[in-house]
């Protein structure tokens, strides 16, 4: 009985209730950091200009398959179109919920037993909580746009993941392995992950994830090479090592530390020369975790190590006149491209703290306790400008069939618009 409880307690055979209680409180926690996504739910960036206005002017089968800055983001719009089924004035509160869902569920996979390979149900209870208050996020919380990051991470959790042995469990790899590989590019840097771990374990359900992969690759090329790449915003990149110093130890290091901040782009000396010290400590430990940590830790540093290379190399930014893109990047915190970076730093630090190497250890815990400051200072971000969406929607359903109607949206300059249905459609 002891043998199978230490068993139990490694592997995290949590029961489902428990995968319940879990999620609930996952959502619980990033409602509360971004509370104004249900009371007040908005329309953001590309939620409503893009992927609802494709779902509602098209049609949801039209709107699918539409082609956005090179690649398809099928994910997305099948949540657009599955708001068309809610009155407008709940739509946005539709994706928002389907967002939080979405980031929450990682916490689930982290926590389940098949990764147990990552530590014990503590130390992964460490990681996910790590996670889920992972402070210099504020462009990720509650945001259907980018719920495709956390859903990277979900299907990149499961090809890290003992193999699942019942069919629900091989039904949820295949449709969220299917689901990243139909929504953005990440499915290219996936695919060698999987492809490694199916050549090494020798386990035959393993070839499936990249047999999904190498298709849904494919499927992306296609229209990127097809005039994708010509859509895409081309501005100068400014790139240098100094640039990348800045940015390493701003909006990644420090940013996971102090939350966001504007360190990065400080025009001062000695503030380069912290930024360079905070580089090589920061590099230091990610290094020293890559060492000592499991091969799905290791496999993890080094696709956020791809994908911050390929975002750095070709981003989606449009800097002002005048300011290249790595110097536009550099002072912005909390965006997509610091995601995942920033969270393997964390996870860094955590796995460092373990570590036998005195020095290590304590530098470590410094680390910890600072990134206390960062979750406090960063764990609760304000509410979008409430631009009363309820009221436009009410003035929408008032005009007449064929009118374009234009619903402003956060963050300003975006907007969202609509071509009124006749009564019925």
């Amino acid at each position: 009985m002891i043998a199978k409880a230490k068993l139990q307690e490694q592997t995290g055979e949590l029961r489902l209730w428990q995968h319940g209680a879990i999620f609930i409180f996952a959502c619980a926690i990033l409602i509360a950091r971004r509370p104004d996504a249900i009371y007040n739910a908005q329309f953001f960036q590309e939620d409503g200009h893009v992927w609802f206005a494709d779902a509602y002017n098209f049609g949801w089968w039209a709107g699918l398959f539409r082609i956005y800055e090179g690649y398809h983001h099928v994910s997305l719009r099948l949540v657009a179109s599955l708001a068309l089924l809610a009155p407008l004035r709940f739509a946005p509160l539709v994706l928002n919920v389907v967002a939080i869902a979405t980031q929450a569920l990682p916490a689930n996979l982290i926590l389940s037993a098949r990764s147990s390979a990552w530590g014990s149900v503590r130390f992964r209870a460490l990681l996910a909580g790590i996670y889920l208050v992972l402070p210099n996020t504020n462009e990720m919380l509650n945001d259907i746009s980018q719920s495709q990051w956390p859903l990277t991470l979900c299907a990149f959790l499961l090809i890290v993941g003992c193999v699942p042995t019942g069919v629900a469990g091989r039904l949820l790899d295949m449709s969220i392995v299917l689901l990243i590989g139909l929504t953005g590019p990440e499915c290219v840097f996936l695919l060698p992950v999987a492809l490694f771990l199916a050549w090494r374990r020798e386990e035959s359900w393993r070839w499936v994830a990249p047999g999904i992969l190498a298709a849904t690759c494919f499927i992306q090329a296609w229209p990127l090479l097809h005039g994708g790449l010509s859509s895409r915003p081309h501005f100068a990149l400014g790139a240098s090592p100094t640039m990348l110093t800045r940015i390493l130890a701003g909006d990644v290091y420090l940013g996971a530390l102090l939350g966001s901040n504007g360190l990065a782009a400080a025009p001062s000396a000695g503030v380069f020369i912290s930024l360079s010290l905070v580089t090589v400590l920061g590099t230091f430990l990610i290094v020293c975790c890559y060492v000592r940590s499991p091969v799905e830790m290791k496999l993890f540093v080094l696709l956020t190590s791809a994908l911050l290379a390929a975002s750095l190399i070709s981003p989606s930014a449009y800097p002002p006149a005048g300011v290249s893109v790595w110097q536009f990047l550099a002072g912005s915190g909390g965006i997509r491209y610091w995601y995942f970076p920033t969270l393997v730093f964390a996870w860094s630090i955590l796995w460092c703290y373990r570590s036998r190497a005195i020095p290590v250890r304590a530098i470590s815990g410094l680390l910890l306790c600072l990134m206390c400051f960062g979750i406090i200072r960063d764990f609760r971000y304000p509410a979008l400008k409430d631009l009363h969406f309820a009221q436009d929607v009410k003035r929408f359903e008032a005009v007449a069939p064929g009118t374009a109607f234009v619903f402003p949206q956060n963050p300003q300059g975006w907007n969202l618009t609509l071509i009124k249905r006749p009564s019925g459609q």
